[in-house]
């Protein structure tokens, strides 16, 4: 069970870390999600991917929508921070991205990035 937590632990801590390199420009969204850890389990990391994702996708909305980016980069900080500390996402965050991304984005399964991100993109346009 020990070793169970650690794992955890370790795919909370790499989750913040390919987040805050995002958000200081060391990494693409494109590339941080490729390193994503492969955790079916852990619905705090199906979360942050998910908002990750919500980074790229919204684009537009950074660029147009007054105070969008701010506010979008400062909910990615609050959630690489919480899972820096092994803390998990408060409920009304997981329940809004679950009534939203029901489908499992993390996969172990051959598909790349932009499948990933052109399925995304079906969803947000349908």
């Amino acid at each position: 069970m020990e070793s169970i937590n650690l794992k955890i632990y370790e795919n909370r801590l790499l989750t913040a870390d390919l987040i805050n390199d995002v958000l200081t420009g060391k990494k693409t969204v494109q590339q941080a999600l490729s390193l994503f850890p492969k955790d079916n389990n852990d619905i705090n990391i199906k979360c942050a991917f998910d908002a990750l994702m919500h980074r790229e996708a919204d684009e537009d909305l950074r660029e147009k929508v007054s105070g969008y980016k701010e506010t979008q980069d400062e909910f990615l900080a609050d959630i690489a921070q919480i899972l820096k500390e092994n803390q998990r996402l408060p409920k009304n965050i997981i329940e809004q991205y679950l009534k939203y991304h029901n489908e499992n984005l993390i996969s172990n399964d051959k598909r790349t990035i932009k499948d990933i991100f052109k399925k995304i993109k079906r969803m947000i346009n349908f």
